[in-house]
């Protein structure tokens, strides 16, 4: 639905307007009341947790979601009800990528979902190169050979769970799956869509030529749709489960990544953004489909229709910086503030971490390494090395990636100028900073962590009409700026040194 057109649900109403957005994320689920100039009114989490096992694997029951977003709805109808002056306009829907859940007709899971994290597909990786090149393919579906899309999985599915593929009815993501809980609709917009390495970039649509050469029956995939668009109406059965109003317009506003950029700015060229939640990504904008020499980044459809960005991805980020407070500070999960005590301690250590440099591929490597079987590293320390210097040294290689990563958005679609950063390890004042002086570009955080979410709703906002464009709600609903952080030539020189190093363990371990 565009701006300006009527709704095609049930609306109506004198209250205050108001959108409801739900946030699939990796670790939970959260749903939001907020006005159309980005307050948010309530909102309401669910967590759950990927389970990893040997072999690469990494699954997640879908019933976990179908209780995170039925409970957390529940949660809005009621504050809904208890605010009669306030009306919900819509429903808007944003998730995680490249998670597969095979169904069958009726739209039950038939296995757990093979999640983004999941690298097992590996062979099936070896047999897609085997009917065609990895330079055709990129160019197709603008996306690297990797077992981290979905089509490996989809793939692995079928090689290693026949049963299971012979019931399947719809291979689905995680927005699908609660879009068709919400709307009994199999749906999936562009910015989904584009991470299976099944759908042409330059045209938004399925690729028959890919389908045809793996084998895949259309009638397995989702019917697409632009990304903003609405995706059906609020069942009855939906309406029986939350208290929410009957009829209400569910839209799907684009992946969480995707989203994010919108929320933080990406609208121009000489910007770049950086979203850090459980894994971190880079992206950058593009007028036309980008791509790079050596495959090293990739190119995915924009959450505005029509546009694109350029991405570069960092599998384990903030996973990392949890992984340090629950390894290292014991109890500090069940504080207030659970990492208060993990960034006082990173604060007080200098830069370059006193020798420590991590590797951060606790989850295998992407950009620019591309190598699912990395492992994370902690090198250089002695009996003096305290986890201060550790949790330091996290954060730094973190940095670092994201540092390599800008280079290759810079390469490839032009130099970057400011980069504009989100999620939750951009609470941290030293994160932040750590980031521009390794970047050596100025790092602006806006006045929300939550990037994925108010991207999500100016999306819905577009589509419901508040706004002409995209860009006139981001200046309403992000219209302030928190702080800026200006790099540190000097500091930049210990930064380069330890990439330097960092680059030179790797090839070593790679070799």
């Amino acid at each position: 639905q565009r701006a300006g057109q009527p709704a095609l649900c049930a609306g109506g109403g004198k209250g205050l307007k108001t959108i409801i957005t739900i946030d699939a994320g990796t670790q939970s689920l959260r749903a939001g009341v907020l006005t159309t100039r980005g307050d948010m009114l309530f909102s309401a989490s669910s967590d759950y947790s990927p389970v990893f096992s040997p072999g690469n694997r990494a699954e997640q029951d879908p019933a976990t979601w179908k209780e995170a977003l039925f409970g957390t709805l529940r949660k809005v109808g009621d504050y809904l009800s208890e605010n009669p002056d306030m009306e919900a306009d819509c429903m808007a829907i944003t998730s995680q990528r490249a998670s597969v859940i095979p169904v069958d007709g009726a739209g039950e899971p038939l296995y757990n979902a093979l999640m983004w994290q999941d690298k097992r597909a590996r062979a099936e990786c070896g047999w897609i190169e085997s009917k065609i090149s990895r330079e055709e393919l990129y160019h197709a579906c603008g996306l690297r050979l990797d077992p981290y899309f979905s089509l490996p999985k989809m793939l692995w599915l079928r090689s290693n769970e026949p049963e299971v593929w012979a019931k399947t009815k719809k291979l689905i993501g995680v927005q699908d799956y609660l879009t068709f809980l919400l709307t009994g609709s199999m749906v999936t917009d562009w910015s989904q869509a584009c991470r299976t390495m099944l759908m042409d970039l330059s045209t938004f649509s399925w690729n028959e030529k890919l389908l045809e050469l793996f084998d895949i029956d259309r009638s397995l995939l989702c019917d697409l749709i632009p990304p903003g668009e609405e995706a059906g109406c609020l069942t009855d059965k939906a309406f029986a489960e939350t208290g929410l109003p009957e009829g209400l317009p569910v839209l799907l506003c684009g992946g969480d990544q995707q989203c994010a950029a919108l929320a933080l700015g990406l609208f121009a060229p000489g910007t770049a953004t950086s979203n850090t939640g459980t894994g971190g990504f880079v992206l950058g904008y593009a007028e036309k489909p980008v791509f790079d020499r050596e495959q090293r980044i990739l190119c995915s459809a924009s959450a505005i229709p029509g546009r694109w960005i350029a991405e570069a991805g960092i599998y384990a980020s903030g996973a990392m910086f949890s992984w340090a407070r629950n390894q290292l500070f014991e109890g500090a999960e069940h504080e207030a503030d659970p990492y208060e005590r993990i960034n006082r301690e990173v604060s007080a250590v200098p830069p370059g971490s006193n020798g420590v440099i991590v590797l951060p591929h606790f989850s295998g490597s992407a950009a620019p390494n591309w190598n699912p079987l990395a492992k994370g590293l902690i090198f250089n320390l002695g009996l003096g090395s305290t986890r201060g210097e550790i949790s330091r040294a996290i954060l730094e290689g973190i940095a670092g990636e994201i540092a390599d990563n800008l280079e290759l958005i810079s390469e490839n679609c032009g130099k970057v100028n400011r980069l504009f950063v989100a999620g939750g390890l951009t609470r941290s004042p030293a994160y932040c900073q750590i980031m521009a002086d390794s970047t050596q570009v100025p790092v602006v955080r806006r006045r929300s962590a939550e990037a994925t979410v108010l991207g999500c709703l100016i999306s819905a906002c577009v589509a419901r009409g508040y706004y002409e464009d995209c860009e006139s709600a981001f200046l309403t609903i992000m219209s302030s700026v928190e702080e800026e952080f200006l790099p540190d030539p000097e500091r930049g020189r210990i930064y380069a040194k330890n990439r330097a190093i960092k680059r030179a363990i790797y090839a070593a371990l790679n070799s």
